[in-house]
């Protein structure tokens, strides 16, 4: 009976921990969904913190997930994930009986369920939580070196969530992820290819431009919190394209000096690339890798990539960030398990 009851724990923390690192690997996405449920809430005027209380559940998560996993603290990890997980199946359900247009998030863009769908999961976790630890008596004490485990986990997760806060996703799951090819750029366009609509200054649309050729498009979806030593370095690095690849800057508002404005829809520049003027290469229409604002390629770097086939670009250029992130996983669930 006892090792049912720890089965259940490790199963719901398992779920807590990989629905927290999913989030934690998108801090950006976070902050999207977490904006929609403050909107869903009645709470917009907390949306400017979407962001920091999209990462603050995601890290909420992860950290009571390992805490089930390892069972450290078990009656105060038991009574907290209780709570949560009670809040997320009372928030689900009036999620789907109310049916408003969003997706839940639960596991980022990872995987994408309807509100039945994500209320039927939360029913069951509570289900094994209830299996895992009432009566609360019956909760066992852990070994003394899980708590060691515990906290390498923790702060692992704590700079994972950093770097990711610095970066972009290692691994993309958004609609306009390497090797995607825009809905332009196809003969027969498919409903669930991405199309990147934008404008010129006289309001013109100009999408087929990145059907042909090779673009370095960078996106900027927060002008205001640009400095002016970021425009200047955005304005830097597209002067140094002016051979094979042109550069081309998408805006959500404003302007920057020395650019020829382009114009598209903030979520959708958010979608492109997840830095706030990150620049995103793009190949007959098909979208070959990412950079963050504060890492840009060299104009040398991008003739390089350009060089090889599309296929194996995009392979190259993202294979060896999804490895470095399943290396992570790996290693985390070895200390959680293992230690």
């Amino acid at each position: 009976m006892k090792s049912i009851k720890r089965i259940c724990a490790v199963i719901v923390g398992l779920v807590l921990l990989v629905a927290g690192l999913l989030k934690l690997m998108d801090p950006v996405g976070a902050g999207l969904v977490a904006s929609e449920y403050l909107k869903f809430l009645g709470l917009d005027f907390l949306e400017p913190a979407s962001r920091f209380f999209g990462v603050a559940m995601a890290l909420l998560e992860a950290v009571l997930g390992a805490a089930l996993i390892t069972g450290v603290w078990p009656r105060l990890m038991a009574l907290g994930s209780g709570i949560l997980i009670g809040g997320f199946t009372l928030l689900t359900l009036a999620l789907w009986i109310v049916n408003p247009p969003m997706d839940c998030g639960c596991f980022g863009e990872a995987i994408h369920l309807t509100h039945l769908q994500t209320l039927l999961k939360n029913v069951v976790l509570c289900v094994l939580w209830i299996a895992a630890f009432i009566p609360f008596r019956s909760i066992r004490k852990p070994l003394k070196v899980k708590y060691v485990s515990f906290a390498i986990s923790v702060l692992s997760v704590i700079l994972f969530t950093i770097y990711s806060i610095i970066s972009i996703p290692a691994m993309d799951f958004t609609s306009f992820k390497p090797g995607a090819m825009l809905m332009q750029a196809q003969k027969t366009p498919s409903e669930d290819s991405p199309l990147l609509s934008f404008c010129d200054k006289d309001g013109e649309y100009c999408d087929e431009l990145l059907a042909g050729g090779s673009w370095m498009v960078v996106s900027v979806y927060d002008r205001e919190e640009l400095s002016a030593a970021d425009e200047a370095e955005i304005a830097g690095f597209c002067a140094g394209f002016n051979g094979s690849v042109r550069p081309l800057v998408l805006l959500s508002g404003g302007r920057i000096d020395g650019i020829e404005p382009y114009t598209s829809d903030r979520r959708t520049l958010m979608t492109l690339n997840r830095s706030n003027g990150g620049a995103t290469l793009i190949s007959s229409g098909t979208v070959i890798t990412k950079w963050p604002r504060r890492s840009y390629p060299s104009p040398e770097a991008v003739e390089e990539i350009l060089a090889q086939d599309p296929v194996e670009a995009v392979m190259q250029e993202n294979a060896p960030k999804r490895m470095k992130l399943q290396g992570f996983l790996l290693y985390l669930f070895a200390v959680l398990l293992l230690l």
